[in-house]
């Protein structure tokens, strides 16, 4: 039996027509046949370098990489379209086509080729995204770490480089969960006035419901007898081929599924909202065809962005500092919490995946009550001086 060559194990000869041409081992078929792969050059030193060069990145990959081309930018745009797409849900599929446009492919990696790029490559890239929250930077490790994965189960590289670096420290602080206190809430009740969105927020501050799931929510979930909402579907604004949609979808984990008692005084809020829609429905036959409980006033399904809007106006009329949409779902938790519902019921009405999520507003209103004590103390302190 005939000795095989190693793996990278090459020759170099000159063919007739002068150029010159470097043959190596770079595998074997199933039958048993060496695989080869060329190198050619006019020059008998190109190609020996050349040679030189292949032969070390075999050792170093462990093995000849197939499409020594490829570049991060073409791979990833590929792998995304083609393995994750059909896959993960269009808005996750969105977030990861920003984070590649915006972070990966603008970046000095997105040219090299995914053969060449080391670990402490992508190192010195991570931490350059050291001033992004912690969450962000972890996006941007998780979708590396998917495109570098990717490419060695297509025999693209032998190994994932991204195994071997550190997720750096993020230097941005973290932001502070958004609440109202009890005066700022009673504010922003004042201010919503006559708004056609008073419904829905008010609905928002005593459900702690998100707001694509109030957008989402049908007649059909709300039980006006028992006082009841289930929670079974959420709308969210995605870009969907480069054209924006409000896309409807299923809760994200099961814990977003969910049954959440309302207070009667809601309860006849949204009841008169019921009566005002169904004389809308026998003026106009297409007004809310959907049968939405929150819709525009023309009774087409609510634009997010325009609730938005509304939530900050409603915070310039009570002179309070504009906070987020999602702060109102904070503010429900809070008060739960403050008047002693236990967190494990409150983590169900949130629809929590998890109890730590509900901890850390637990936390909050732990730390603010420290504070109110401690005033006590103070000015109990100054009335014996």
């Amino acid at each position: 039996m005939s000795k095989r060559n190693a793996n990278g194990e090459g020759s170099i000869y000159q063919r007739k027509d002068g150029r010159w041409c470097a043959a190596i081992t770079v595998g074997y078929n199933p039958n048993g046949s060496q695989k080869k792969k060329y190198i050619y050059g006019k020059e008998r030193n190109e190609v020996f370098q050349k040679l030189i060069e292949l032969q070390n990145d075999i050792v170093i990959n462990g093995g000849y990489v197939r499409d020594d081309t490829i570049t991060l930018s073409q791979w990833s745009e590929k792998y995304l379209k083609e393995f994750v797409k059909n896959t993960v849900r269009a808005g996750t599929y969105d977030s990861y086509d920003v984070i590649l446009r915006n972070h990966i492919n603008n970046s000095e990696l997105a040219t090299m080729k995914l053969k060449d790029i080391k670990a402490y490559h992508l190192q010195a890239y991570i931490n350059s995204k050291s001033h992004m929250s912690k969450s962000y930077i972890k996006k941007i490790h998780l979708l590396l770490n998917m495109f570098f994965d990717g490419a060695v189960k297509n025999d693209l590289i032998k190994k994932n480089p991204v195994l071997a670096i550190n997720i750096p420290r993020s230097e941005k602080d973290t932001k502070e969960i958004e609440i109202l206190s009890r005066e700022e809430q009673s504010a922003y009740m004042g201010a919503i006035g006559d708004s056609s969105f008073k419904p829905l927020l008010i609905t928002a501050l005593f459900t702690g419901m998100r707001l694509g799931e109030l957008i989402a929510l049908k007649w059909d979930n709300v039980n006006l007898t028992s006082n009841e909402i289930k929670v079974s579907a959420s709308a969210r604004e995605t870009r969907i081929d480069g054209e924006w949609k409000l896309i409807r979808q299923a809760p994200k984990t099961k814990s977003g599924i969910r049954t959440i008692p309302i207070p009667a005084t809601l309860s006849n809020y949204l009841k008169a909202l019921k009566h005002k829609q169904e004389n809308m429905q026998i003026e106009h036959d297409s007004y809310n065809k959907d049968n939405h409980v929150f819709c525009s006033t023309t009774g087409s399904v609510l634009n997010p962005r325009n609730v938005q809007r509304a939530h900050y106006k409603v915070c310039d009329n009570a002179k309070i500092n504009r906070v987020g949409f999602h702060a109102l779902r904070h503010t429900f938790a809070t008060r739960m919490i403050e008047e002693g519902v236990d967190v494990k019921t409150v983590q169900y009405w949130m629809g929590h995946a998890t109890i730590q999520m509900t901890y850390n507003i637990y936390v909050h209103v732990q730390e603010q009550t420290k504070k109110a004590a401690a005033t006590v103390q103070d000015n109990l302190l100054k009335s014996f001086i």
